[in-house]
Protein backbone atom coordinates (compact mmCIF):
# COMPACT_ATOMS: atom_id res chain seq x y z
CA UNK A 1 0.00 0.00 0.00
CA UNK A 2 1.37 3.14 -0.84
CA UNK A 3 1.61 5.96 1.49
CA UNK A 4 0.17 9.20 0.96
CA UNK A 5 1.05 12.87 2.01
CA UNK A 6 -1.21 15.90 0.79
CA UNK A 7 0.59 19.10 1.11
CA UNK A 8 -1.37 21.97 1.61
CA UNK A 9 -0.30 25.87 0.76
CA UNK A 10 -2.46 28.11 2.71
CA UNK A 11 -4.56 30.98 1.60
CA UNK A 12 -4.49 31.84 -2.48
CA UNK A 13 -6.81 33.86 -4.72
CA UNK A 14 -8.50 37.11 -3.21
CA UNK A 15 -7.00 35.84 0.64
CA UNK A 16 -3.43 37.29 0.51
CA UNK A 17 -2.67 35.64 3.75
CA UNK A 18 -0.29 37.85 5.74
CA UNK A 19 1.62 40.75 3.42
CA UNK A 20 5.13 41.84 4.71
CA UNK A 21 5.86 45.43 5.36
CA UNK A 22 9.51 45.93 3.72
CA UNK A 23 9.11 43.73 0.85
CA UNK A 24 5.36 43.01 0.50
CA UNK A 25 5.67 39.93 0.01
CA UNK A 26 2.35 37.55 0.21
CA UNK A 27 2.01 34.66 2.22
CA UNK A 28 -0.34 32.92 0.08
CA UNK A 29 2.36 33.30 -3.01
CA UNK A 30 5.52 32.21 -0.26
CA UNK A 31 3.00 29.35 0.83
CA UNK A 32 2.42 28.18 -2.40
CA UNK A 33 6.37 28.26 -3.69
CA UNK A 34 7.90 26.38 -0.45
CA UNK A 35 4.62 23.53 -1.05
CA UNK A 36 5.68 23.00 -4.58
CA UNK A 37 9.41 22.36 -4.04
CA UNK A 38 8.76 20.10 -0.77
CA UNK A 39 6.09 18.55 -2.92
CA UNK A 40 8.96 18.10 -6.13
CA UNK A 41 11.78 17.04 -3.60
CA UNK A 42 9.49 14.13 -2.19
CA UNK A 43 8.25 13.10 -5.52
CA UNK A 44 12.53 13.15 -6.62
CA UNK A 45 13.44 10.83 -3.66
CA UNK A 46 10.33 8.89 -2.89
CA UNK A 47 8.66 7.93 -6.30
CA UNK A 48 6.75 5.28 -4.42
CA UNK A 49 4.94 8.19 -2.62
CA UNK A 50 1.62 9.87 -3.62
CA UNK A 51 1.95 12.89 -3.50
CA UNK A 52 -0.66 15.63 -3.64
CA UNK A 53 -1.31 19.32 -3.47
CA UNK A 54 -4.20 21.15 -2.72
CA UNK A 55 -3.78 23.87 -4.94
CA UNK A 56 -1.06 24.43 -7.38
CA UNK A 57 -1.90 27.78 -8.49
CA UNK A 58 -3.55 31.06 -6.96
CA UNK A 59 -6.98 30.13 -6.44
CA UNK A 60 -9.09 30.11 -3.34
CA UNK A 61 -9.91 27.13 -1.30
CA UNK A 62 -11.94 26.60 1.77
CA UNK A 63 -10.43 25.63 4.44
CA UNK A 64 -13.18 22.24 4.44
CA UNK A 65 -12.01 21.74 1.19
CA UNK A 66 -8.71 21.63 2.05
CA UNK A 67 -9.38 19.05 4.43
CA UNK A 68 -12.01 17.05 2.16
CA UNK A 69 -8.99 16.61 -0.53
CA UNK A 70 -7.02 14.79 2.64
CA UNK A 71 -9.89 12.22 3.41
CA UNK A 72 -10.80 12.00 -0.49
CA UNK A 73 -7.05 10.77 -0.58
CA UNK A 74 -7.08 8.56 2.48
CA UNK A 75 -4.13 10.55 3.41
CA UNK A 76 -1.33 9.23 5.91
CA UNK A 77 0.14 12.76 6.17
CA UNK A 78 -0.81 16.11 5.99
CA UNK A 79 1.16 19.22 6.19
CA UNK A 80 -0.16 22.33 5.69
CA UNK A 81 2.36 25.37 4.80
CA UNK A 82 1.91 28.88 6.30
CA UNK A 83 3.86 32.09 7.42
CA UNK A 84 3.20 33.87 10.41
CA UNK A 85 2.63 37.45 11.55
CA UNK A 86 2.27 39.41 14.42
CA UNK A 87 1.36 43.32 15.64
CA UNK A 88 4.94 43.14 17.40
CA UNK A 89 7.51 43.74 14.36
CA UNK A 90 10.42 42.39 16.70
CA UNK A 91 8.52 38.56 16.80
CA UNK A 92 10.66 35.72 15.00
CA UNK A 93 10.95 32.25 14.82
CA UNK A 94 9.41 29.02 13.69
CA UNK A 95 6.74 26.78 15.20
CA UNK A 96 4.76 23.75 14.27
CA UNK A 97 1.24 23.57 15.73
CA UNK A 98 -0.95 20.26 16.13
CA UNK A 99 -4.31 20.30 17.01
CA UNK A 100 -5.25 20.92 20.55
CA UNK A 101 -6.37 23.20 23.07
CA UNK A 102 -3.21 22.87 25.51
CA UNK A 103 -2.66 26.58 26.81
CA UNK A 104 -4.81 27.34 23.76
CA UNK A 105 -5.55 30.94 25.17
CA UNK A 106 -2.06 31.69 24.28
CA UNK A 107 -2.37 30.27 20.60
CA UNK A 108 -6.10 32.15 20.04
CA UNK A 109 -5.04 34.78 17.84
CA UNK A 110 -3.08 32.54 14.95
CA UNK A 111 -5.97 30.03 15.43
CA UNK A 112 -7.94 33.10 14.80
CA UNK A 113 -6.60 34.54 12.07
CA UNK A 114 -5.90 31.19 10.22
CA UNK A 115 -9.90 30.28 10.59
CA UNK A 116 -11.04 33.61 9.40
CA UNK A 117 -10.77 32.65 5.64
CA UNK A 118 -14.15 31.20 6.41
CA UNK A 119 -15.46 34.69 6.55
CA UNK A 120 -14.56 34.68 3.03
CA UNK A 121 -16.36 31.76 1.77
CA UNK A 122 -20.30 31.92 0.59
CA UNK A 123 -21.34 28.69 1.57
CA UNK A 124 -21.15 28.86 5.75
CA UNK A 125 -23.55 25.86 6.46
CA UNK A 126 -20.24 23.94 6.13
CA UNK A 127 -18.90 24.90 9.59
CA UNK A 128 -21.84 24.14 11.35
CA UNK A 129 -22.42 27.10 12.94
CA UNK A 130 -18.52 27.30 13.88
CA UNK A 131 -17.70 31.04 14.12
CA UNK A 132 -13.47 31.90 13.83
CA UNK A 133 -14.17 35.20 15.88
CA UNK A 134 -15.69 33.85 19.23
CA UNK A 135 -13.54 32.30 21.39
CA UNK A 136 -17.01 30.43 22.35
CA UNK A 137 -16.60 28.32 19.40
CA UNK A 138 -13.38 26.89 20.11
CA UNK A 139 -14.98 25.19 23.50
CA UNK A 140 -15.79 22.57 20.64
CA UNK A 141 -12.19 21.41 20.38
CA UNK A 142 -11.88 20.77 24.14
CA UNK A 143 -14.61 18.30 23.45
CA UNK A 144 -13.41 16.34 20.56
CA UNK A 145 -10.64 13.67 21.16
CA UNK A 146 -7.72 13.75 18.64
CA UNK A 147 -6.87 10.05 17.77
CA UNK A 148 -3.78 11.45 15.64
CA UNK A 149 -2.13 13.68 17.63
CA UNK A 150 0.68 11.04 18.91
CA UNK A 151 1.84 10.82 15.07
CA UNK A 152 1.08 14.14 14.75
CA UNK A 153 3.26 15.31 17.63
CA UNK A 154 6.22 13.34 16.30
CA UNK A 155 6.05 14.72 12.75
CA UNK A 156 6.22 18.26 14.23
CA UNK A 157 8.94 17.87 16.82
CA UNK A 158 10.72 16.55 13.72
CA UNK A 159 10.44 19.34 11.86
CA UNK A 160 10.93 21.90 14.54
CA UNK A 161 14.06 19.78 15.31
CA UNK A 162 15.34 20.69 11.82
CA UNK A 163 13.99 24.24 11.89
CA UNK A 164 16.18 25.35 15.18
CA UNK A 165 19.12 22.88 14.49
CA UNK A 166 19.70 23.28 10.80
CA UNK A 167 18.33 26.36 9.73
CA UNK A 168 19.18 28.06 13.71
CA UNK A 169 15.74 29.34 13.53
CA UNK A 170 14.24 30.99 16.85
CA UNK A 171 12.70 28.25 17.87
CA UNK A 172 8.70 28.78 19.37
CA UNK A 173 8.45 25.16 19.82
CA UNK A 174 5.80 22.99 18.93
CA UNK A 175 2.55 24.31 19.91
CA UNK A 176 -1.50 23.36 19.78
CA UNK A 177 -3.99 25.30 18.49
CA UNK A 178 -7.69 24.65 16.91
CA UNK A 179 -6.92 25.11 13.55
CA UNK A 180 -10.59 23.94 11.39
CA UNK A 181 -8.44 22.30 8.66
CA UNK A 182 -6.60 20.33 10.78
CA UNK A 183 -9.65 18.92 12.98
CA UNK A 184 -11.19 17.85 10.08
CA UNK A 185 -8.42 15.78 8.80
CA UNK A 186 -8.36 12.87 9.37
CA UNK A 187 -4.99 11.74 9.90
CA UNK A 188 -1.60 13.27 11.20
CA UNK A 189 -1.52 16.49 10.91
CA UNK A 190 0.78 19.78 11.30
CA UNK A 191 0.45 23.49 10.30
CA UNK A 192 3.68 24.99 9.85
CA UNK A 193 4.50 28.49 10.48
CA UNK A 194 7.77 29.39 8.64
CA UNK A 195 8.66 32.39 9.88
CA UNK A 196 7.21 36.09 10.95
CA UNK A 197 6.49 37.91 7.27
CA UNK A 198 5.83 40.87 9.50
CA UNK A 199 9.39 41.00 10.56
CA UNK A 200 11.91 43.01 8.16
CA UNK A 201 14.86 40.86 8.62
CA UNK A 202 12.63 37.35 8.93
CA UNK A 203 10.77 38.60 5.67
CA UNK A 204 13.90 38.79 3.64
CA UNK A 205 15.57 35.76 4.30
CA UNK A 206 11.99 33.97 3.50
CA UNK A 207 12.14 36.00 0.40
CA UNK A 208 15.49 34.53 -0.35
CA UNK A 209 16.40 31.53 -2.46
CA UNK A 210 18.61 30.11 0.80
CA UNK A 211 15.88 30.56 3.07
CA UNK A 212 12.83 28.91 1.00
CA UNK A 213 15.95 25.93 0.19
CA UNK A 214 16.19 25.94 3.64
CA UNK A 215 13.10 25.43 4.81
CA UNK A 216 12.05 23.04 2.02
CA UNK A 217 14.72 20.63 2.63
CA UNK A 218 14.15 20.97 6.53
CA UNK A 219 10.57 19.89 5.83
CA UNK A 220 12.20 17.07 3.84
CA UNK A 221 14.02 15.81 6.01
CA UNK A 222 11.54 15.41 8.65
CA UNK A 223 9.49 13.63 6.57
CA UNK A 224 12.16 11.30 5.16
CA UNK A 225 12.40 10.56 8.88
CA UNK A 226 8.78 10.29 9.74
CA UNK A 227 8.36 8.41 6.11
CA UNK A 228 11.51 5.75 7.21
CA UNK A 229 9.84 4.97 10.42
Amino acid sequence: MSFTVVIDAGHGGNDAGAIGHVLKLKEKDLNLCVAQRLADKIRQHYPDVNVVMTRTTDVFLPLQQRADIVNKNHADLFISIHTNAAENRKACGAETFILGTDRMEDNLDVAMRENAVMKLETDQTVYQGFDPNSIESYIIFELMQNQYMDNSLVFAELVQKQFVGTLQRANRGVRQAAFWVLLQSACPSVLVEMGFISNAEEEKWLASEAGKNGIVNGIFNAFENYYKR
